[in-house]
């Protein structure tokens, strides 16, 4: 807690912490108990954002007892579950007594929606932050190989790359046999069966590959690294790091952001691999197409640009995940419910920034 001096005749302001715990509050007290009629108190609240019961009820106390202290800037947050906690019948809040009407209910709808824009707008401010925060870090670690523990790279490479190629080829696999049999009855058609290569290989190595390989990163990488940032954060181990002078966001980040980088290359070439053999499996089956033509034929269309835009893509879809997810995982609420709401939301983000994200590539590459 902080004092700010003030002119003579106006009470001397106590500027309460951030985080507002049962030590704080008992500190608050032993200040409201010195103070004399003479000498008002004005505990400003203004920079209070995590809070307990001890807070709730220290509010209570200023608002419901005729003490010489009154509490100002009181955020809404804590003004409203203040309303919900048990307090003396007739006891009044300083918002209450200040707050204007209502208005109309078009009013207070159109309230509501531009408190939620502004909500959206600053959660994404903070994301771009954190983002261009990560680009920070790890240019300076590349730079001066400091502040990140290297054998947890490794333990990165291992959990993204080896535990997640039999998911990734499985699916792939099915994926490019899916392709080719839904193809290849329209191909008959028309007697083009010899196409079917150049189908299966330009979709798989530039869209579905890029696209569903970054969304099974995005459910289990993305998921598992959000779990992980919010049980540290509730368990107040993130905050023991910045006590022990450690950056959070650069110690945990940047060997996943790193891990990432290295792992999707050899995801997406295997994943790639297993694709088209899916659709020579079925070129083989539906068409008595050989391996051999099928290659030539894939060949003649497709080229390493191609590889190229799908690689650059996952490259970017999964530096969306890491980053998408452990910013869910270091701003989570200190509950264990909002754990597994972080979680959920980091996969939808997950997925959407995939989806935004191909869709600007598409502008780009077409």
């Amino acid at each position: 807690m902080t004092e700010t001096p003030l002119a003579a005749s106006s009470p001397r302001t106590i500027l309460l912490p951030r985080r507002m715990r049962a030590a704080d509050v008992v500190s608050a007290l032993g200040e409201l108990r010195r103070a004399s009629p003479d000498a008002p108190l004005a505990f400003d609240f203004k920079d209070v954002e995590d809070f307990d019961a001890s807070t709730l009820a220290f509010l209570d106390h200023l608002t419901g007892s005729k003490t010489v202290a009154l509490p100002t800037n009181v955020p809404e947050p804590l003004a409203r579950a203040g309303r919900t906690f048990a307090r003396r019948p007739g006891a009044r809040w300083p918002e209450e007594e200040q707050r204007p009407p209502s208005g109309t209910r078009t009013g207070r709808f159109l309230r509501g929606l531009a408190d939620r824009f502004l909500g959206h707008v600053k959660v994404l401010g903070a994301f771009l932050a954190m983002f261009g925060d990560e680009v920070y870090h790890l240019g300076r670690y590349v730079k001066e190989r400091k502040g990140v523990y290297p054998g947890e790279t490794w333990n990165q490479m291992y959990f993204m790359g080896y535990r997640s190629f039999p998911i990734v080829c499985l699916l792939m696999f099915l994926v490019g046999v899916t392709i080719s049999i839904t193809s290849a009855n329209q191909l008959k058609l028309f007697g083009a069966g010899l196409y079917i290569a150049d189908l299966v290989g330009y979709a798989m190595l530039r869209e579905l590959v890029p696209l569903m390989t970054g969304v099974i990163l995005a459910g289990k990488v993305g998921a598992a690294i959000t779990a992980e940032l919010a049980s540290m954060t509730v368990l107040e181990e993130v905050d023991a790091l910045r006590t022990m002078g450690v950056v959070p966001e650069r110690f945990l980040m940047v060997p996943r952001l790193i891990a990432i980088t290295f792992v999707v290359p050899l995801l997406v070439a295997m994943a790639d691999v297993v694709g088209i053999f899916g659709g020579v499996v079925v070129a083989r089956a539906m068409f008595n197409m050989t391996p051999t033509e099928f290659l030539k034929e894939m060949i003649n269309t497709v080229d390493w640009a191609d590889f190229g835009w799908g690689l650059l893509k996952t490259v970017v879809f999964g530096w969306a995940v890491v980053v998408g997810s452990g910013f869910k995982g270091l701003t989570v609420g200190r509950s264990a419910e909002e754990v597994g709401r972080a979680t959920t939301e980091s996969v939808v983000l997950s997925v959407t920034l995939i989806i935004v994200i191909d869709c600007l590539f598409a502008f780009v590459i077409y």
